[in-house]
């Protein structure tokens, strides 16, 4: 019996020992697993605009799967040239993490695949860029469709992976959707003719002066951060 107990004790001293040795080690690496994610990210957000040479800063949040995500403005020379989202499907296995970018047109520039846990020699091959992820290029929202079979008007399954397939089709659609409807709703989306015409009604502001021209400059400036039109 005394026996047992002393295995017992000596058992219970390993895993606390095990367990603070665990945590002190993740205490350790973990703001350096941080910091590394981080600048991985950085990088994955300009490889997404690489003509952008202004830093690149998140423009705001929204939630997909549950999980809130940035969405960013990229620039060069104070003119916004791309938007840019942090998305993501559920796949066959794994949620599938990507960035999606649009031009100022709010066609897809380019999708990256970041993190995903999906089938090797099957879901995985979502990640091909010739045989899958190329074809999203210059596409609009209406476009975003998966078909099982060959088109070139929308998204084309991967044979043997059309889950897959419908997770990143599915995620690359949910961002585009809520750029365009939070660009549409800051007025960012405009014509030229509507640009000129939001110019000249600030140019009347500056005319009458005082208070109201104060609420104007306040709001030009809040569409000229999100735009970079007027720049």
């Amino acid at each position: 019996m005394k026996d047992m107990i002393k295995v017992t004790l000596g058992l219970v001293v390993i895993f606390i020992a095990a367990g603070l040795i665990m945590g002190l080690t993740y205490m350790k690496t973990s703001p350096v697993r941080f910091i590394a994610e981080k600048k991985e990210h950085e990088e994955a957000l300009k490889q997404m605009a690489p003509e952008a040479t202004d830093p690149i800063h998140a423009a705001g949040k929204w939630t997909v799967h549950k999980k809130e995500r940035e969405y960013y403005a990229a620039a060069s020379g104070g003119r916004t040239v791309a938007y840019i989202a942090d998305t993501a499907g559920k796949g066959y296995s794994s949620f599938i993490q990507m960035l999606v970018s649009l031009d100022t047109d709010l066609k897809i520039k380019d999708v990256n695949i970041l993190h995903h846990g999906e089938t090797p020699g099957l879901g995985d091959q979502v990640e091909d860029r010739k045989l899958f992820l190329d074809q999203f290029k210059g596409k609009a929202l209406p476009q975003l469709v998966l078909i099982k079979g060959e088109t070139k008007e929308n998204i084309q399954a991967i044979t043997g992976a059309t889950i897959s397939s419908r997770a990143v089709t599915n995620g690359v659609r949910d961002a585009v959707q809520m750029l365009v409807d939070s660009l549409a709703s800051m007025g960012a989306v405009l014509t030229p003719m509507l640009a000129t015409v939001f110019v000249v009604v600030l140019v009347g502001a500056v005319a009458q002066g005082g208070v109201h021209f104060k609420k104007m400059a306040g709001k030009y400036e809040q569409f000229n951060l999100v735009t970079g039109l007027g720049r």
